[in-house]
Order: structure tokens, then C-alpha cells, then sequence
């Protein structure tokens, strides 16, 4: 079985704004209530999405969910028209208006986690939507997420399964805390399953912040998806206290590729175990770098989201080198941008490095890999796939004339209750639509 990585970007909504409502997420609570660009911050998306497709990796674009959710709103007791049920809202429960407009759902690592067909025991791909119990912005997500993920994968042997009870207990945030390792001569890849807390205390980490996706959750979804090659591992509290809310702050990973923090993991032998492994599944060496906090420190880390950068595998030479794709704000530390040429200078996979300018989605907590989904699919489940979400240039084109003619070029809080703005969101969200077939 040939399997290929395809990856999902989330187009960006017309809701975009910084509400601050990211638990643990430094960058997302130090930007609530500043200014939000939701036409830029679509517009850098898709210069991404075009970057990666010119790398030639294959691209797909899902849609923004409707936003903002009324029936949200209506649950917690505000009553009437549309513009009432905002205006209540705005003047009674400013956080829960700012949750019911949230465009979060664009950093579709957190929609699901995956496990490829040869990972599995059934020999089919899983998809286990991700149930976002941590935050209330978040869990918004998961009932659209469900039913768009069953439409863009219709084939037999790709299983779409719903989210696990949203419980805290069973707290899962998806792809963001799942990691897959595959040499293309091995007819299996290993997973890497990473969790924060193994308990229900949402003190889990060491106090600052709660481990937001728990022990529970992950090992039940290495059961759901009989995962063949699995392995549990606890993500270091010292990472959750600096910021690093989800796995993939702090590791980043590509075929034969793991690059992670010296504090990804609490296992200290947790990168022995894992490249002997891969060893025994691949038959292969891995390469593991390992950059230390002397090296470059958890708070530069999450500063500039190296960890969060992608690693490309163009599908026209899959056994070729990689090219990594890192936010701008790499290229503007000289810590990170240090490790990023050490990287190139090594004899090894990544030899070449491109910047990307996310810094909309970045100052909301969501870098280069925040922004995709990646799902390991052979050439006929790939065929299958809805065509109109292929990204190209002509599809890039129409979306960008679209965003530039409806999408607001600026968003408050203030504006959350307008009723100008919630006639041009809904307007915009469905000339996106219509683009893509949604």
C-alpha cells in the first residue's frame, strides 16, 4: 500500500477576531481584544496552503464553519431576533458572544486525530473527530466538524467516528497531540499518541495551566482506531506551564523526521523508546534532533513557533529531502533561526527552510501546522475526495477575489454585536461556500 500525506487547511473565517479565549495560549491571551485583520488573516492562510502545494505536497482547503452560532447563544438564555440575542449577549456576556463568533475552527489540527490504514488493525483510515471539552470557544466545533469530515470522505475504508463524550475526563484537542513516523520501504508507521494529564484535575500540569488533552482520551482512541504501533507519552508539565497548550508547540514531525524540544516529553527515555520503535516496525534508523534549552528556550520556543513549522515531503521525490515551512517569527529570533540552519547544515533530511507570514493566526496561538490536517491516504481514497476543496491556483484565485470583495478588513469586540457585521459575515461565509460546493 502506497500511502500518500495530503493535508486539509482550514480557510480562515470572516469572524476572525482575538477574543483571548485560548486556555494556556499565551499568544491568544496577550492579543484579546485587539484588532482583528479577518481579511489578511485569510489571505496569509491562503498564501500558505499555495507554498506547500508549490512544494508539491497535495492540498485540500475546508470551509469555516457558520459563525456566529445563534443557537449557542439561545442555549444560554438570550432570547429574540438574531440582533437581539447579540446585543443581549454583548451587553450581559461579552466572552460568550466573543466564543459564539470564533473562527478557531481553522486550525484543523484540533478537528480530528488520524491514523492511516496500515496503522490499523481493520486495515481502514480512522478519523476520531476531536471533542475540544477545554475550552468553550472550542466545543463549538465538533457537531459541524463531524458532519463536514463525513462529506469530504466518502470512501468505504475511511471511517469517520464521532467525538468521545465531552467530558474533561476524556478531553481530546486531535492531530495537534499525535504524531505518525513511517518509512516509505515498511508497510507500517508507528504512532506517537501525546497527553498532558492522566487524571480528571485540571491542575494536572503544575498548576498554571491545564493539561488539555488527558491520559483517558488518547488511549481510548489507540482503541477505537486498533492502532497496531502505538505509543503513550506524557507531554512535560514544564512545556504545559511555559505555554505549549497542545504537543505540536514543542515537536514536529515528517516520515523519518522528529524534531522536539529538550521538554517535549516527561520520560526522559521517551526518545530511546520511540526510535527503537520505529526500528523494530520500519527497519530503519530515525532521525531524532533533540534541540536543548540552553539552545533554545521554552520561552522562545513558543515565541516563535518553531515546533509548529511543517515539515514537506514533495510527493514528486517522496524519498527526497524535506523543505520546512516556518512562521515568519522564526526568521526574526536569532535563536530560532540558529537551530533552523544548523538544521540545513546537518547531513540530514530538511535541506532547505521558507518563511511564511501567518503573524494573523499566529497572535491568536495558531502557526504553519496549526492550520492543517494531515491524513495518510492511498491514491484511490485520495480520488475520492470531494474535488472543488483541491487547492490550485485558479481555486486560490477565486477564494482570495471572494475574501478581498466580502470579508471585513478589521473586527473588534465592539463589533461582535453589529448588526452590519453579522449581515456582512453571513454574506461572506456563504460566497465562500459557494466557492468550495459547501
Amino acid at each position: 500500500m502506497t500511502l500518500q500525506e495530503v493535508n486539509f487547511d482550514g480557510l480562515v473565517g470572516p469572524t476572525h477576531h482575538f477574543g483571548g479565549l485560548g486556555v494556556g495560549n499565551l499568544a491568544s491571551q496577550s492579543h484579546g481584544g485587539q484588532v482583528a485583520r479577518p481579511r489578511a488573516a485569510a489571505l496569509q492562510g491562503i498564501g500558505k496552503m499555495r507554498l506547500v502545494a508549490s512544494l508539491g505536497a497535495f492540498q485540500y482547503v475546508l470551509p469555516p464553519q457558520q459563525r456566529p452560532d445563534l443557537s449557542f447563544l439561545q442555549q444560554l438564555g438570550f432570547e429574540g431576533s438574531p440582533q437581539q440575542v447579540l446585543s443581549a449577549a454583548a451587553a450581559d456576556s461579552p466572552a460568550m458572544l466573543s466564543a459564539a463568533y470564533s473562527a478557531s475552527a481553522m486550525w484543523t489540527a484540533n478537528a480530528a486525530t488520524v491514523t492511516a490504514a496500515s496503522d490499523s488493525h481493520d486495515g481502514r483510515v480512522h478519523l476520531s473527530v476531536a471533542n475540544l471539552t477545554s475550552s468553550i470557544h472550542r466545543s463549538l466545533e465538533p457537531s459541524q466538524t463531524l458532519q463536514l469530515l463525513r462529506r469530504v470522505f466518502p470512501h468505504p475504508d475511511i471511517v469517520v467516528h464521532p467525538p468521545l463524550p465531552p467530558t474533561w475526563g476524556l478531553r481530546d484537542e486531535g492531530a495537534a497531540n499525535h504524531m505518525r513516523l513511517w518509512s516509505r520501504g515498511a508497510e507500517q508507521g508507528i504512532e506517537l499518541f501525546v497527553y498532558g494529564g492522566k487524571h480528571h484535575d485540571p491542575n494536572a500540569a503544575d498548576g498554571r495551566f491545564p493539561a488539555r488533552q488527558s491520559f483517558p482520551a488518547s488511549r481510548a482512541l489507540v482503541r477505537r482506531h486498533t492502532s497496531r504501533n502505538a505509543l503513550l507519552l506524557q507531554q512535560h508539565p514544564m512545556a504545559i506551564a511555559a505555554g505549549a497548550f497542545h504537543n505540536d508547540v514543542v515537536a514536529t514531525s515528517c516520515r523519518n523526521v522528529l524534531l522536539l524540544h529538550e521538554y517535549s516529553f516527561a520520560d526522559p527515555d521517551a526518545i530511546d523508546r520511540v526510535s527503537e520503535h520505529y526500528r523494530q516496525v520500519c527497519g530503519a534508523a530515525l532521525h531524532v534532533d533533540r534541540v536543548r534549552n540552553a539552545e533554545l528556550s521554552l520561552e522562545d520556543t513558543i515565541a516563535t513557533y518553531l515546533f509548529n513549522s511543517q515539515l514537506i515531503v514533495d510527493n514528486r521525490d517522496p524519498d527526497g529531502p524535506m523543505t520546512i515551512v516556518c512562521p515568519q517569527q522564526v526568521a526574526e529570533s536569532a535563536a530560532a533561526r540558529k537551530v533552523v540552519e544548523r538544521w540545513l547544515e546537518d547531513d540530514g533530511p530538511v535541506n532547505k527552510v521558507v518563511y511564511v507570514e501567518l503573524r494573523e493566526s499566529m497572535n491568536n496561538g495558531g502557526g504553519p501546522a496549526c492550520l492543517r490536517l494531515r491524513v495518510p491516504m492511498d491514491e484511490s481514497q485520495r480520488q475520492s475526495l470531494p474535488s472543488g476543496l483541491q487547492f490550485d491556483d485558479a481555486l486560490a484565485e477565486r477564494l482570495e477575489r471572494v475574501i478581498e470583495r466580502t470579508y471585513p478588513e478589521q473586527l473588534g469586540l465592539d463589533d461582535l454585536a453589529s448588526a452590519d457585521v453579522l449581515q456582512q459575515v453571513t454574506q461572506a461565509q456563504q460566497a465562500v461556500w459557494d466557492v468550495l460546493g459547501a
